[in-house]
């Protein structure tokens, strides 16, 4: 029995057959495939993502950034709304003087420093806030989205916290003095 010739394959796409390793095309790290890939940030959440997917303990993110329209979408026109609500949230322009930092190794591709010192690519503002108020941030919103599920405040709370191994909540409420008109 005469052995059968190996046939070198590939992918077949409509400019003909891609023959490197498939597996090179899923690794997305870096800014190649995602416009808001900030060198620093982007690395710590992909690293502390990967963690957490094989069970494993991540290392907690030192800031969240975030990237805020300062323009009205298609127009062109200034709009500060996103940067508002950033605001309200507890986030602040990122500025030159964050460049280096372990969370912002160099400008992202694309971005410069303002005139007013902030960092900016087209219509973004990138923001950040620090890790205490990204824990609040993240923490409101998975007991609002608990609540949802429980509809109460306190088994929501109480939903949250058992999630932290050896944590128990305790939900108390006590009645403030009374309101006279």
């Amino acid at each position: 029995m005469s052995e059968k010739p190996v046939v070198r394959s590939g992918i077949v796409t409509e400019f003909g057959v891609l023959e490197d390793d498939p597996a090179t095309l899923l690794d997305d790290a870096g800014m190649a495939r995602d416009i808001t890939y900030v060198p620093g940030f982007s690395d710590m959440r992909r690293a502390a993502d990967l963690a957490r997917s094989k069970q494993q303990t991540a290392q907690p993110l030192p800031v969240n950034l975030r990237w805020a329209r300062r323009t009205r979408p298609n127009s062109g026109n200034p709009d500060n709304t996103r940067i508002i609500s950033h605001t309200r949230a507890g986030y602040e322009p990122v500025t030159k003087e964050d460049v280096g930092k372990p969370w912002l190794l160099q400008l992202p591709a694309g971005a410069t420093v303002l005139p007013d010192g902030t960092v900016a690519t087209a219509d973004m503002q990138l923001m950040k806030c620090t890790q205490k108020v990204a824990q609040r941030n993240e923490a409101r919103k998975m007991l609002r989205w608990m609540e949802l599920q429980t509809a109460s405040q306190e088994e929501a709370i109480k939903k949250a916290s058992s999630a932290v191994r050896g944590s128990t909540a305790e939900v108390t409420k006590e009645l403030g003095p009374a309101i006279s008109s």
